[in-house]
């Protein structure tokens, strides 16, 4: 039976006309008008954006979870998610729905380098600062009887920072003779110190230890506050046998300065180590993170890692079987007695003078609230210290907190929603972010994630900025290839 022309053309249009429609909702969806493209997940493994939290032995399988919900139980740190980006944006807003359970603080961030070790973190959730006892002030948060002028004032004995900088305090000592003090330590590291008559004069004895074939370019950077006010760089001695090298000075002076608190952030791959620290200035600190290196090869007996702070946290790691050991903290004690593994130190004790510190095998890594003094008195405070998981405000006298932090909006039955936004490379297909709880596994606790919704944003689209987003679709295309 012939088909009447007129019926013929539309059923021969038709396929075309399925494909022109699907060509236009691709691009739609790849570029859409309004410049925003949004995809959320349950977390249940099922988006093509949005994947789940990893790695495997921190959380569980994605789905649905024996005690009646949607998602993904975090139960270990840190723990990572990534997500695919739909074309050339200039920013992205990520919304989490979660619930903690026995865990008091969460930061989420964003990973900004291959390697993970650039983390742009960021405040969460602080069951402390949750509590009504607490009120939000310009800067932070403050207990009853504080306000932002607390903050402002930069009080070092009631004054705790999350996230947060506040100013040095301004400080001065009598000039005087150099003092020597004879140290261990491996790594980067910041040094805080009190300039003497306005001045800094600092030299440290570094060394390599030569691990790697070639010499070590070791940085050397100056603040006051946040402004850089020099920069300097240094190479050891290159050698291809496994010898140490010889131990080499390298001079930092500053004349001028004024009042004050300096920071020299030293940086160095951990094949440096300092053996020794002379300065004109009687008061420096190390910290937050203080790292006690060996001496095999350098001295024939160890040296014991030694320093005084008043840090009420701390975190104690070592890398290697010789430094297991037991680690007191004035009169707390424990024993580090595997390598790779983490140990908390919590003092519930009210001493608000530093404490002695001692591991005597070295080899040792500690992270703190505080700061640490390699010599007794040299002690000082050169700002707050910082909010971590296990403050305790009430006995550590903090009554104010600076910090970016916003409450999340609370859900009802234990369930937060908050949101977080970061400028992104165009030409990155693929974003890296990161939850961090700090302390979870020892204290048994989780995190519930039971919905994430992760929105792309860039200017509304017009004909000339089609032209513009094509081009760097183009361009990141052919990079992937």
């Amino acid at each position: 039976m012939d088909v009447p022309r007129p019926l013929t053309v539309p059923f021969l249009a038709l396929p075309w006309i399925v494909a022109v429609c699907i060509i236009v909702w691709v691009v739609v969806n790849r570029v859409p008008p309004s410049g925003i493209f949004t995809a959320s997940s349950t977390m249940d493994g099922q988006s093509a954006f949005i994947n789940p939290f990893l790695p495997s032995e921190r959380v569980t399988v994605p789905g649905p979870q024996a005690d009646g919900w949607t998602g993904q139980r975090i139960t270990g740190d840190p723990t990572y998610m990534t997500t695919r980006v739909p074309g050339p944006y200039e920013r992205v807003d990520v919304e989490v729905e979660f619930r903690p359970l026995h865990q008091p603080l969460l930061e989420f961030g964003i990973v900004r380098d291959a390697a993970g070790l650039d983390l742009d973190l960021a405040p969460m959730y602080a069951e402390t600062l949750m509590s009504s006892v607490w009120k939000p002030i310009e800067g932070g948060f403050a207990r009853a009887g504080a306000d932002a002028r607390t903050i402002a004032s930069g009080d070092t004995r009631i004054l705790a920072t999350w996230d947060a900088t506040t100013s040095m305090p301004l400080m001065d000592d009598p000039a005087g003779e150099p003092i020597e003090t004879k140290v261990s330590l491996r790594g980067s590291h910041d040094f805080y110190l009190v300039p003497a008559d306005g001045n800094i004069d600092i030299t440290f004895g570094i060394q390599d230890v030569n691990r790697n074939e070639g010499s070590t370019t070791v940085a050397f950077r100056v603040f006051r506050d946040d402004v850089e006010l020099k920069r300097d760089a240094a190479q050891t001695n290159a050698s291809k046998e496994t010898a140490m090298g010889k131990v080499t000075e390298h001079r930092i002076r500053l004349d001028g300065v004024g009042r004050g608190v300096i920071r020299v952030a030293f940086q160095a791959t951990d094949d440096v180590f300092i053996r020794r620290i002379s300065t004109t200035s009687r008061r420096w600190v190390v910290g937050p993170r203080l790292v006690f290196g060996d001496v095999v090869g350098y001295a024939t007996t160890t040296t014991p890692g030694i320093a005084w702070t008043t840090s009420r946290h701390l975190v104690a790691e070592t890398f290697h079987r010789e430094g297991e050991q037991e680690v007191t903290l004035g009169d707390l004690r424990v024993h580090v007695e595997q390598a790779h593994e983490s140990y908390r130190l919590d003092r519930i004790d009210t001493v608000t003078d530093p404490v002695r510190l001692l591991a005597p095998a070295g080899d040792i890594r500690f992270v703190g609230d505080g700061w640490f003094a390699l010599r007794e008195d040299a002690f000082f405070e050169p700002k707050p210290k910082r909010f971590t998981d296990a403050t305790d405000p009430a006995r550590e006298g903090i009554v104010a907190v600076a910090t970016p932090f916003e409450r999340p909006t609370d859900l009802g039955d234990g369930w937060y929603r908050a949101t977080f936004r970061y400028d992104i490379d165009p030409s990155m297909d693929r974003l890296r972010f990161v939850l961090s709880a700090p302390g979870i596994a020892s204290r048994m606790g989780a995190v519930d994630i039971r919905h994430i919704t992760v929105a792309y944003r860039r200017p509304a689209l017009s004909f000339e900025r089609w032209w513009m987003i094509l081009r760097q679709e183009v361009i990141n295309a052919w990079r992937r290839l």
